[in-house]
């Protein structure tokens, strides 16, 4: 019972990603401020964590594979706050350190998509 649990979270990330990706190819409204793309990243952040803590569980990645994960979160999540620290004073620069802490939750995302359908 505990193993289809899992699946049913697993299958439920799954569609959670395909709507996202659905909406994005849709023509969905994109985030245009600083606030609202930051609010992204730290929501990217927590899915993130959480779709790693789902995939172990399902046996989907290995224990080392989900630490690595969680520490790429982490790195990502010191981006934004470095990101959100700059925002007061050199937008510009805020914006890039920003974009690069998003292209690397994209890289994560991506990484995460590939084995909610694989095995270990």
């Amino acid at each position: 019972m505990k193993h289809f649990r899992f699946s049913i979270q697993l299958a439920f990330f799954a569609l959670v990603a395909a709507i996202v990706v659905g909406c994005a190819a849709l023509g969905a409204p994109t985030p245009d401020t600083f606030n609202q793309k930051l609010a992204v990243g730290v929501a990217s952040v927590t899915e993130a964590r959480n779709t790693a803590t789902t995939l172990l569980q399902a046996g989907k990645i290995s224990v080392a594979d989900a630490q690595n994960i969680q520490a790429q979160a982490d790195v990502a999540r010191e981006g934004l706050n470095v990101a959100r620290g700059m925002s007061a004073t050199d937008l510009t620069t805020a914006n890039t350190r920003l974009e690069v802490a998003s292209a690397a939750l994209r890289a994560l995302q991506a990484y995460l998509v590939t084995k909610q359908g694989g095995v270990k």
